[in-house]
């Protein structure tokens, strides 16, 4: 009798750990859905506000590269999925830093004398680029 009670015993132990085995992966996978979910609708927000960033004057542009260095820190700290983003939007961001905005950070850098400006765009780019 002993040792139909240890066996269950066992059984039950094992289960529990199975159990929580189970629960910790499913968990992770939701929160892997949810990150590329959340990267989604803020590129997709991002890119319905500047459909066409080629006729965006100073002043937009400014304003379309801080909503990237912000959606790129995001990126750089694993918030949002590298991955998405070039799937999504990969050549056209590297196409927009190579035709303008790389200049314009250029710019913006040596007028306000900050080498770090734009930085998180910029390592979200060079990123891409090596996916790419």
């Amino acid at each position: 009798m002993d040792i139909v009670v240890q066996f269950f015993e066992i059984i039950s132990g094992v289960s529990a750990a199975v159990a929580i085995i189970i629960s910790i992966t499913l968990y992770r996978h939701g929160l892997k859905k949810e990150r590329k979910m959340d990267t989604l609708k803020s590129l997709s927000e991002i890119r319905k506000n500047y459909f066409n960033t080629n006729t965006l004057n100073h002043n937009e542009k400014l304003r379309y590269l801080n909503e990237l260095e912000y959606f790129a820190t995001g990126v750089n700290e694993k918030i949002y999925d590298i991955k998405i983003v070039k799937k999504m939007s990969g050549n056209r961001l590297i196409k927009q830093y190579d035709n303008w905005a790389g200049d314009f950070i250029k710019f913006r850098r040596k007028s306000h004398g900050n080498n770090k400006t734009y930085y998180e765009y910029e390592k979200m780019i060079n990123r891409l680029k090596k996916k790419c």
